[in-house]
């Protein structure tokens, strides 16, 4: 009986300790969702990008491909899980259906669907086996289905719209708790169209998305909803204004209009915004980015793979990576290993937590209630949090690590449950009874994480600033990464002198058209062209870097304008077409104003070359005036005579994908003249590019 009281009295006590003695603080502006909550702590997950795309090349199908060509001879869902899951993903959100019109599960709304393809003679499901492959390997299960439909004849017409929704009832029954639902913000244009081949355009409120997300929330009320929606203010999550998958380092989950078009307004959020809708950060695994295979782009090198990690999750956005199914139905190697190597590194950079131990005091902390004292940010639960009382703008956590330490990385989380608050942060270090600023910041959110040059030093001090009545944080945690073996960077300038840089100078080595490796001494002449490979060798430990590749064009040293329909010779000279720096343009900007598309260049080579294709990089600047995206191209071998173009077409997604374009003809081809046409541009009545190129092999 004794025993009984006596633990009776240890649990009152213990309760007591955990019961506050003050009021909490009110929430501060809006405040997650539970199911935002949820979405938040997930940070990292896949979007699964296969279909007919993948046959053809192309990003965005125009809707009239046979769905004969689908017919992949080893598609294994548990494989996209497995990997996944290995990678520290904890979803796959699959692109069920995209502009093309072609549905990877059997949908009754149209003949456009994996039914009418060779591929388990027609019988087969990939949105069914992946649902089945999530639930095995403990990930969620996200589904997007593009609003625009190149293929169905009647998009754009009120028919349309009923199939859309119908093919919406039809996905949301695979599985029981589908965390995300994808909309996409491309809407009309040219298609397929059953046959029509037009262009059509489509009036704000032509999907009902209201009606959409009424009928998600029914069937799946645990989902959230991303992207492009209209009069939907709950549960929704906003796109962050870019696919390079870079977020702001000032970004707040707080939002006014998720219609809004106003990408800078998307990428920083609203400081006083109305409505909860917190950044999901987009990109590839490929690099130039391909949503969809692609034989000419690579995996993310480790540096580059991991800045992303740092550019969304490391500032407050959650991150979907665009995993590109290859020809066989498998994740490639490639990318796997690509993946895996990111995982690796990341455990190595967080593997040791220098504030877990350390004694954190705080300059105020609400009531002195022991509810809400500092070291409730170092107590491994993001469910507690320290707290100022009402009033303080101001307020700093010291960390005493009892012992000098070197650190680099500094976690911050919000209690958001609460709401966001603060709007500027700052780290300093003691050293010599000083202390020394080492970095500082703007919003920290779910989850902020600031890297920096490594500090050495037994005390470290974050002081935060608001406007809101309290501070509120419920995770600090500070780490000593290790540095990444980066891989080396490969240039060339105009007259086609190659230069290979790196940390590990004395011990890169690069090979040519993937033939043999050699060390690089120094700058070498590579005039034709060609593919060069590079990679560093740690000649301490023998780890080596990732592999960089360069599809490197012919050297311009012997190129010549020989002709323009506006040469401009301002700042906006032609001449910075062909000037081997991809920071310069030439642009149609004239002193009586701008000169829309379409404009026209020719060139001469220098000397007759057979050559496989051009390249063109576009505006790259943060602005989408004057992006090309329609194109052709032209040779010559007299610079009179051009016939019809070599190859035309579009530059696919181009105002989310500024990076080089790399367009290959059917076969080689002698000329020593080309000519490119910027037929259309996307936006602002003229036309931006900053360097053209040919490509040899």
């Amino acid at each position: 009986m004794k025993l009984f009281f006596y633990m009776m009295t240890l649990v009152t006590s213990c309760m007591a300790v955990t019961t506050p003695k003050v009021p909490a603080p009110l929430a501060y502006g809006p405040t997650p969702t539970l199911n935002q909550q949820r979405w938040h702590e997930m940070e990292y997950y896949g979007l699964v990008c296969y279909g007919l795309n993948t046959y053809t090349g192309q990003e965005w199908g125009y809707g009239d491909k046979d769905p004969g060509l689908f017919n992949p001879k080893n598609l294994d869902t548990d494989q996209w899980a497995r990997v996944a899951k290995a990678s520290g993903m904890s979803g796959l959100v699959l692109v069920a259906k995209h502009h093309d019109g072609f549905c990877l599960w059997p949908s009754k709304t149209t003949d456009y669907t994996v039914a009418a393809t060779p591929w388990k003679d027609g019988k087969g499901d990939v949105l069914g086996d992946l649902a089945k492959s999530c639930k095995k390997y403990g990930l969620k299960l996200g589904v997007y289905i593009s609003p625009w439909d190149r293929n169905h004849a009647e998009y754009g017409k009120p028919a349309y719209v009923k199939a859309y929704h119908e093919q919406w009832r039809e996905t949301l029954k695979y599985s029981d708790d589908i965390f995300e639902t994808w909309f996409d913000g491309a809407n009309g244009g040219t298609g397929y169209y059953g046959g029509a081949r037009e262009s059509r355009k489509i009036q704000k409120g032509y999907y009902n998305f209201p009606a959409i997300f009424k009928l998600i929330k029914e069937k799946q009320p645990k989902s959230v909803l991303f992207g492009y929606v209209e009069d939907v203010t709950t549960d929704v999550i906003r796109w962050g204004g870019t696919e390079q998958g870079t977020g702001s380092a000032t970004n707040w989950c707080r939002y006014d209009d998720v219609t809004s078009t106003d990408w800078n307004v998307a990428r920083t959020g609203v400081k006083d915004g109305k409505y909860w809708m917190p950044v999901e950060g987009n990109t590839t695994i490929l690099y130039p980015k391909k949503w969809y295979y692609n034989e000419s782009s690579n995996p993310r090198t480790l540096t580059n793979f991991v800045d992303l990690y740092y550019s969304t999750i490391g500032q407050n956005a959650t991150f979907i990576l665009g995993l590109s199914i290859g020809p066989d139905g498998t994740i490639p190697d490639r990318d796997v290993k690509s993946m895996l190597a990111q995982k690796k590194q990341l455990d190595r950079e967080f593997a040791v937590n220098l504030a877990s131990d350390a004694k954190i005091t705080a300059s105020n902390f609400r009531g002195n209630d022991s509810f809400y004292g500092p070291d409730k940010v170092n107590d491994k639960t993001t469910q507690t949090y320290w707290s100022t009382k009402d009033g303080v703008k101001k307020a700093m956590l010291t960390i005493d690590f009892n012992k000098e330490v070197s650190f680099n990385r500094l976690l911050l989380q919000e209690y958001i449950a609460l709401g966001q608050r603060i709007h500027k942060f700052t780290l300093e270090v003691e050293q010599n009874g000083n202390w020394r600023q080492v970095s500082a910041g703007t919003t920290i959110g779910y989850k902020r994480i600031i890297r920096f040059e490594t500090a050495k030093g037994s005390k470290a001090r974050v002081t935060f600033e608001t406007d809101a009545p309290a501070l509120t944080i419920s995770n600090l945690e500070i780490y000593n990464a290790p540095a990444i073996l980066s891989e080396p960077k490969i240039t060339q300038d105009k007259n086609g002198m190659v230069s290979i840089t790196n940390a590990l100078q004395n011990s890169i080595y690069y090979s040519i058209n993937e033939g043999e490796y050699q060390k690089y001494s120094k700058p070498f002449i590579f005039k034709k062209g060609g593919k060069i490979d590079a990679y560093a060798l740690d000649p301490i430990t023998k780890d080596k870097t990732d592999v960089a590749t360069e599809r490197l064009t012919l050297s311009k040293g012997l190129w010549k304008i020989t002709g323009c329909s506006f040469p401009n010779e301002g700042t906006g000279s032609v001449e910075r077409l062909i000037d081997g720096d991809n920071t310069t343009m030439w642009h149609t900007h004239g002193a009586k104003g701008k000169k829309p598309a379409p404009h026209w260049v020719t060139v001469d080579l220098g000397e007759s070359t057979d050559i496989s294709g051009f390249t063109c990089m576009p505006r790259h600047d943060g602005t989408a005036v004057g992006l090309v995206d329609q194109y052709e191209f032209y040779i010559s071998n007299d610079g009179k005579s051009w016939g019809k173009p070599v190859v035309q077409g579009e530059f696919s997604n181009i105002r989310n994908n500024p990076n080089n374009q790399v367009i290959l003809l059917k076969k080689p081809t002698k000329t020593r003249y080309v000519k490119f046409v910027a037929k259309r541009a996307v936006e602002g009545g003229c036309v931006a590019i900053c360097e053209l190129g040919v490509v040899i092999n």
